[in-house]
């Protein structure tokens, strides 16, 4: 099979289970997002023991894992949000643990562990804010967001292939170009209108200013994903989904968006 059939089907169910996931309820939506909290977490812990940094790969996960469930239970209104003031001692476990494991490099190994949840889990938890933003359980404007992620990487795509020419960040990504920007630009901007067209929340202004935060700092949270790759001299950050990579090649864009859509709607809405 070919590359580009083997993309094609993987992008169509990788799709099909996200959308089916927000649409189906709030708890499939919660395990489709849970399971990619996982993978991630392993994903980008085994990235960052491939370069000899001991990540604590047990407390990573529990820490990201009950980050992600807890944030969820206190927006669905299941749980009180004092119950998050455990992410405290859990970061300072780290911290204790260390002194048991005679490293010889404490210090790297404590900032990796602690860095997988603070990459990974804080984003993802961040999409919780997105589903309850009324105060229940809507999947209008997630699924807005992922629209305007989607249609920002389709459009930088298609025309940096065909009208690339001025690189965006060389020393990084030399296939980004400043035209394909421009385009991912273009493309989220038309997808932000036709989202408003179909009444989902908030408005066309709001939604126009979505699409363009979505188009700066998912391209960063893309350079980002890259610089972190190219530091470990990986084309992919893993191979979990065929022809695409790992799973955090599918959610960069994702990883910086989510929190500063979060932060826009917190102070302007």
């Amino acid at each position: 099979m070919s590359n580009f059939f083997k993309r094609l089907i993987t992008g169509t169910v990788f799709v099909t289970v996200i959308v089916a996931g927000i649409l189906w309820s709030q708890y499939s939506y919660f395990l489709v997002f849970l399971t990619a909290v996982l993978l991630g977490i392993l994903e980008f812990s085994g990235i960052l023991k491939s370069g000899r940094m001991n990540v604590d790969r047990t407390l990573a996960l529990l820490t990201g894992l009950f980050w992600y469930a807890c944030t969820f239970l206190i927006l669905a209104g299941k749980i009180n949000a004092v119950w998050l003031s455990l992410i405290i001692p859990m970061s300072l476990l780290v911290f204790v643990v260390e002194l048991y494991r005679k490293s010889d490099t404490p210090l790297q190994n404590i900032a990796a562990t602690l860095l997988v949840p603070l990459y990974i889990a804080l984003p993802f938890s961040a999409l919780h804010y997105l589903v309850f933003f009324t105060g229940e359980y809507v999947s209008s404007l997630l699924l807005g967001f992922f629209v305007l992620v989607w249609s920002n990487d389709t459009g930088a795509y298609l025309v940096g292939v065909t009208l690339g020419k001025h690189k965006l960040f060389p020393g990084i990504s030399p296939k980004k170009s400043w035209e394909g920007f421009v385009g991912g630009v273009i493309f989220a901007q038309l997808a932000a209108y036709f989202v408003s067209m179909t009444g989902a929340a908030p408005d066309l202004i709001h939604w126009m200013a979505i699409a363009l935060i979505v188009s700066v700092v998912g391209t960063y949270g893309d350079l980002v994903e890259s610089m972190i790759k190219r530091s470990f001299d990986l084309k992919d950050s893993g191979n979990i989904l065929p022809g695409h990579g790992g799973i955090l090649d599918r959610f960069d864009a994702v990883l910086f968006a989510a929190p500063m859509i979060c932060v826009y709607l917190m102070l302007l809405l």
